[in-house]
């Protein structure tokens, strides 16, 4: 249990830009120590993805309920986002005080850039895990995201009905 609490320290230390950002370093450091194969930290992105609430602490939460129930959901949970609480509760008037500041606005816009690429490597390691690292190819995969990325593009800002396109194509499919 102590493991877990310092890997999750470390995860909500080093995740910037979200909890998408955090699904590649949590996968290296659950799935790479044995805590949790592959297959299941798929299936707990998945979940994740589903349910209300940001994904970072979603997974957290799951992982955590997985290796020690609830008490284990609950030390997970707080050790993910207790790193970003207390960087911004030390850092808030700072940033307030020095808002208008042209460093601090260049540092922003550095920081966007930053984020924009990790969330971008995330994607790619989502993927990568998604098509390539399971056991077998599935091309009806391939087939449901073509189809997701030809709606987002027609259903531009309605996510609710690419998210039910989705939901209804993997019942019919799968």
């Amino acid at each position: 249990m102590i493991e877990l609490l310092f890997i999750f320290l470390y995860v909500g230390l080093l995740t910037i830009g979200g909890g998408i950002v955090a699904i590649p370093i949590i996968q290296q450091q659950v799935v790479s120590r044995g805590l949790i194969s592959l297959t299941d930290f798929i299936v707990m992105i998945g979940v994740a993805e589903s349910t209300p609430g940001p994904i970072g602490i979603n997974v957290s939460t799951f992982v955590g309920y997985d290796q020690y129930g609830v008490i284990g959901a609950l030390i997970t949970t707080t050790a993910f986002i207790t790193p970003s609480f207390l960087i911004l509760l030390l850092s808030i008037n700072w940033i307030k005080k020095y808002r208008k500041h042209p460093y601090v606005n260049q540092w922003f816009k550095y920081l966007k850039a930053v984020v924009a690429g990790l969330i971008l490597y995330a994607t790619f390691t989502l993927i990568d895990i998604g098509f390539f690292q399971t056991s077998s190819f599935d091309f009806r995969s391939f087939m449901i995201l073509g189809i997701l990325i030809l709606a987002s593009i027609k259903l531009y800002k309605k996510p609710w009905a690419i998210v039910l396109i989705g939901g209804i194509l993997g019942i019919l499919i799968y």
